[in-house]
């Protein structure tokens, strides 16, 4: 590793794909970078992946509709839903497979928002006609798009496959910060090519399990009635009705990381390298010394380290917190220069479980050990410091 050096060219290039990014910071950070490694990374919120379209990509423009929790409540409880957000009804056995369904809608039928739900308080709607986009975009990791890398990583580790879906579809981030929802459209071509391979697929089935030839004819019927309604509805839809969200990246599209990108993470990387335990203050007495804790964004902060028991309250104080880190002591915990992106700024996990735990008991509002360590246990790689730095009160 002593050998290799940056390229000369590095900072000529506004991009670089992966391959070459992970061969940059194997130079310049003194350990083995792998290409797997980028994705995990972005996966960990370390450092945000970007996409390049060399052709032309069809999207729909987001919109930030902003709704508090409290006034959704009290809109649901009114029996009048906000026309501006999408709604749908699901079943009472969708309950089990969403997290923030509440307790008094478990066993029966209960009303859910469709849209891209940012924050506590902002979702995204896409809405207007059909654009086309193309060059870098970011990827804000909120849709399809994370789900997109997460297999990819998965690929190259040997991982196994992923049966996941992202309703909102992919999604991409624009230099100002707007977001685009990726769009197909049905192909009467591509659709009559998969629909030939199941035919033959559904015959083979047939001769193999040896099925009786009335019932054979019946099946291959059926599949024929299908293909001939959905190609009707198919050629029925207008061209702005053919488009749908794309659940993953173009297949022509390649993932690269800005240079800025990469020097934010060499900076990063290096600080923790020099000081892998930066205390929440000077007079701190909790100290939480592990690399392993990754950072999280801060509406996974305020999701998870719950000072108030009301949502909204809890909320409120996280992001008076925040807001004036410097003086509340939390500066230390933040990662880089705070800036913010779709799901906030990012912080460490274990230094603000140390910092709720000194609140706590010099008397402040914050969190005993117990409920810091419960906390900490939610995110990625914090386990060993909940373990070994928050021991019960008792």
């Amino acid at each position: 590793m002593e050998d290799m050096k940056p390229s000369p060219i590095f900072s000529l290039n506004e991009w670089l794909p992966l391959e070459q990014a992970a061969n940059h910071l194997s130079s310049v950070i003194g350990a083995t970078v792998r290409t797997a490694d980028i994705l995990r990374f972005a996966l960990d919120g370390h450092l945000k992946l970007s996409v390049r379209f060399p052709n032309f990509a069809t999207v729909k423009r987001g919109e930030i509709i902003q709704f508090p929790h409290s006034q959704i409540e009290a809109s649901i409880t009114a029996g009048v839903l906000p026309s501006e957000l999408k709604w749908q009804m699901l079943p009472p056995t969708a309950a089990r497979f969403l997290a923030d369904v509440p307790e008094e809608a478990e066993g029966q039928p209960f009303f859910k928002i469709r849209n891209l739900k940012l924050d506590d308080e902002r979702y995204v709607k896409f809405v207007g006609k059909v654009k086309t986009i193309i060059g870098l975009w970011d990827l804000p990791m909120i849709g399809g798009e994370m789900i997109d890398v997460e297999e990819r990583y998965q690929q190259l580790t040997g991982g196994p496959n992923l049966n996941l879906a992202a309703i909102e579809g992919a999604v991409v981030e624009g230099p100002d910060g707007g977001l685009c929802q990726l769009q197909e459209q049905f192909s009467v071509k591509e659709y009559s090519s998969v629909w030939d391979q199941e035919h033959r697929e559904l015959k083979q089935q047939i001769a193999a399990a040896d099925i009786p030839e009335e019932e054979a004819e019946k099946l291959l019927d059926s599949h024929k009635k299908e293909r001939k309604q959905i190609l009707q509805t198919m050629k029925a839809l207008s061209e702005e009705d053919s488009f749908y969200p794309a659940r993953r990246l173009p297949k022509d599209s390649t993932l690269v990381v800005r240079r800025e990108v990469l020097i934010e993470f060499e900076k990063f990387v290096k600080q923790r390298q020099l000081n892998p335990c930066n205390p929440v203050d000077n007079n701190a007495q909790h100290r939480v010394p592990t690399n392993s804790c990754q950072p999280a964004i801060a509406r996974k902060i305020i999701q998870y380290f719950k000072v108030k028991c009301d949502p909204d309250e809890n909320t409120e104080w996280w992001k008076d917190k925040m807001r004036e880190a410097n003086r509340n002591g939390l500066a230390g915990c933040r990662v880089g220069e705070g800036r913010k992106g779709p799901g906030g700024s990012s912080w460490r996990p274990d230094q603000i479980a140390a910092w709720l735990l000194d609140r706590h008991e010099k008397g402040h509002e914050g969190l005993s050990s117990d409920a810091a360590a419960a906390a900490l246990r939610r995110f990625p790689g914090c386990d060993e410091a909940a373990t070994a730095f928050f021991q019960s009160d008792e």
